[in-house]
């Protein structure tokens, strides 16, 4: 265990100081499964352990979810922008009587039904 959150927290340190890493979406990294021994002397061994494993995977779990949430946010936005962009790039094309040679219909995206 302690390898794989050494190996998580280097990787995680290049993407916080690499810029390029700023303009992407957050990495959300799931957390370790706590390990549940099979063996009830085990268990009387490690009680305090594991009971503490469950805890700490529970908190990362929501810290994850909170993380794949900002990711969805972040992917929402993005797609956005490169939406109004394509409606801008459409209007000049049209604009300057290109709109032929755009290639696919430029219809605005579906709403799903929804109104």
């Amino acid at each position: 265990m302690t390898h794989h959150r050494f190996i998580t927290a280097a990787l995680l340190t290049v993407l916080l100081i690499s810029p390029a890493a700023k303009a992407q979406a957050p990495v959300c990294v799931p957390p370790e499964e706590p390990w549940v021994p099979e063996r009830d002397a085990d268990i009387e061994a490690y009680v305090d352990l594991v009971a503490a494993d469950f805890e700490r995977y529970f908190s990362a779990l929501t810290q994850h979810f909170q993380c794949l949430d900002q990711a969805w946010q972040d992917s929402l936005a993005g797609a956005r922008a490169v939406s109004a962009a394509r409606e801008t790039f459409v209007q000049r094309a049209t604009a300057l009587g290109l709109r032929a040679r755009l290639g696919v219909d430029p219809q605005p995206p579906s709403d799903g039904g929804r109104k």
